[in-house]
């Protein structure tokens, strides 16, 4: 008896990984988060319609190991990036990531009375940050090279830092 596959809403994305930021489409069940999908998929997330730096067609399917993402970003808003249940009521901290050529600042529900380093132990290593700037070290949003994103959720695994901004 075969088992039965989850109704799946397709959730089209920016990741940003070693190869440079790849868009494409996740298949994500219904009853999940994309916090919760990218949390629970085997060591490969796999994408559909994926746009690759450099090449010129879409690539149908694409796997990609969990471990070569440092964020990915929903391209819509929504129920998708849910923060998971805290220990108590959480207050929005501005944030900075350190990435290996960027740094991404944004905001961070943290819990109230829990310093930064607490509260990255106890919810790593998945981050879900909002509002949201990354941008090459030293430019500031105007620069050509700086990027907004709405939400992200970033691989603590591959980032060199965060820091309190």
């Amino acid at each position: 008896m075969a088992t039965p596959v989850p109704a799946l809403r397709q959730v089209t994305v920016e990741i940003l990984s070693t190869l440079g930021w790849l868009h494409g489409t996740l298949h994500v069940p219904v009853a999940q988060t994309l916090l919760d999908f990218f949390t629970l998929s085997s060591q490969l997330i796999t994408a559909t319609r994926v746009h690759v730096p450099h090449e010129p067609d879409l690539l149908g399917f694409v796997a990609l190991r969990r471990d070569s993402i440092t964020l990915i970003a929903p391209t819509l808003s929504g129920p998708l990036m849910q923060v998971p249940a805290s220990h108590g009521p959480t207050t929005p901290r501005d944030v900075a990531c350190l990435l290996d050529h960027d740094v991404l600042r944004g905001q961070l529900d943290v819990t109230v009375n829990l310093r930064l380093s607490d509260h990255l132990r106890q919810h790593g290593p998945y981050l879900i940050l909002r509002h949201c700037m990354l941008a090459p070290y030293g430019a500031t949003l105007q620069s050509p090279e700086s990027k907004t994103l709405e939400a992200a959720i970033v691989n603590l695994n591959r980032v060199a830092g965060v820091s309190e901004a």
